[in-house]
C-alpha cells in the first residue's frame, strides 16, 4: 500500500509556509486566491525553491490534499493558529477566516474560490490583513510539494514553522490508496505511476473538452479531432472579409443613387414625370425597379419633351386635366385634384 509520510519536521517531509496578496477588487476582497503558482516557489527568507513540476503535478498535488482533508473543507486562519494552537503554552484558539470547499488547477497554478467569514472580510477591505499563507509539505530531497496543509491570512508573508512544526503533534500517515483507487489504479501503485495516471487525466480531460466543442463524442481520438477541426475550417476561397463586404455595400448603394438620380431626370426631361414627383419617382425607382420601369413605359407624356417652365410658361393656373394626364394620376395612386395641384405648383 503506497504511502507518504506525513510526519511534520520529520525526515520523510518538511512543512512550509509561503505568501501571496489576496487582492482587491474596486474595493471588494477576491473570493477566487492563488495558493501556489506552477513553477518554483521562491521565499523571501531564502528558503526554497519548492516545486510545482507541471500540471499533473498540480493536479496530484490537489488530489493529495483533498485525500488528507477527507470530508472537511480547506481552512483559512489567522496567522497559522491552527498550527500554534495544539501546542501547550503556545497556542491559542485557531478561529476560521474562510473556507474553500473546492480546490482547482489552472494552467498557472492552484486556486481556491474562498466563503470568507464577515470578519475576515472587514479586515481584508480595512487592509489590517494583506496575505494568504499556504503551509504545504514538501520532499526534503526532490523540493517537490505534496499537498496542502490549511492557508492562513498573515501580515508577515514566508515564515518559518519548522520548529511549530517539530512540536506540534500534526503527523499521521497519509493513505495513498484512494487517490490510486479514484484513478483506477490498484492499491499498491507507486507515486509515479499515479503521477502518470494524473497526467494521462488531465491530457484526456482536455481532449474531450475540445472533441465537444468540434461535436465529436468524449471517446474520439486525436487524430479525429484534428480531421473535424480541419473540416470546420473556414475555406477562404468562399468568403469575403466583412471590411470588404462592408465598402462594396457602400460603392453599389453610390452607384445606385447615381442611376436613379439619372433615370429621373431623364423621365423629366421626357416629359413623362413632372419635377413636383420626383422625390416620390425616386423612393419607387429604389424600392422596386421592375415596377418604376412598368410605371414609366406606361405613362403618358404630360409636359412638352424640354418644356422649362420659367418665366416664359403660360400664365394662370391650369383648372382642369388633359385625358392624358387623368391617367397619369390613375397610375400614380393620386386623385385627379392631386395631380393637377402638383402640376400647378410647377407652373407658379
Amino acid at each position: 500500500m503506497a504511502k507518504l509520510k506525513q510526519k511534520a519536521g520529520g525526515a520523510g517531509e518538511t512543512l512550509v509556509a509561503a505568501a501571496i496578496e489576496v487582492g482587491l477588487n474596486d474595493g471588494r476582497v477576491a473570493k477566487r486566491v492563488k495558493l501556489l503558482p506552477i513553477g518554483e516557489v521562491k521565499l523571501r527568507d531564502g528558503r526554497g525553491p519548492y516545486i510545482v513540476r507541471d500540471r499533473a503535478h498540480a493536479e496530484l498535488i490537489v488530489a493529495a490534499t483533498k485525500a488528507f482533508l477527507g470530508a472537511t473543507d480547506f481552512m483559512f486562519d489567522y496567522d497559522h493558529q491552527a498550527l500554534y494552537a495544539p501546542k501547550p503554552g503556545v497556542g491559542g484558539r485557531a478561529i476560521a477566516a474562510g473556507w474553500a470547499p473546492t480546490l482547482t488547477v489552472e494552467d498557472d497554478g492552484i486556486y481556491a474560490d474562498v466563503d470568507w467569514t464577515a470578519a475576515a472580510t472587514e479586515q481584508l477591505e480595512a487592509r489590517e490583513y494583506r496575505y494568504v499563507s499556504p503551509t504545504f509539505t514538501i520532499d526534503p530531497a526532490t523540493k517537490l510539494v505534496r499537498h496542502l496543509k490549511n492557508a492562513a491570512l498573515v501580515n508577515i508573508p514566508a515564515i518559518d514553522l519548522a520548529a511549530v512544526a517539530a512540536g506540534s503533534d500534526i503527523g499521521e500517515d497519509m493513505d495513498l490508496s484512494k487517490i490510486a483507487a479514484a484513478l483506477g489504479l490498484g492499491a499498491d501503485a507507486d507515486e509515479a505511476a499515479i503521477i502518470a495516471a494524473a497526467t494521462s487525466l488531465t491530457a484526456s480531460t482536455g481532449l474531450a473538452t475540445v472533441a465537444a466543442a468540434v461535436g465529436l463524442g468524449a471517446d474520439a481520438s486525436a487524430d479525429q479531432i484534428a480531421a473535424a477541426i480541419v473540416e470546420q475550417r473556414p475555406d477562404p476561397a468562399k468568403f469575403v472579409p466583412v471590411d470588404q463586404v462592408n465598402g462594396m455595400a457602400a460603392q453599389l448603394a453610390t452607384l445606385n443613387s447615381e442611376r436613379a438620380d439619372r433615370e429621373i431626370a431623364a423621365a423629366m426631361q421626357s416629359g413623362k414625370l413632372v419635377p413636383a414627383l420626383k422625390d416620390w419617382a425616386l423612393t419607387l425607382f429604389k424600392s422596386d425597379e421592375a415596377k418604376w420601369s412598368d410605371w414609366l413605359k406606361n405613362a403618358p407624356v404630360v409636359v412638352a419633351a424640354g418644356t422649362k417652365l420659367d418665366g416664359n410658361a403660360p400664365k394662370g393656373k391650369a383648372t382642369s386635366l388633359t385625358d392624358e394626364e387623368v391617367a397619369a394620376a390613375a397610375m400614380l395612386d393620386m386623385t385627379p385634384e392631386e395631380y393637377l395641384a402638383a402640376k400647378n405648383e410647377e407652373i407658379a
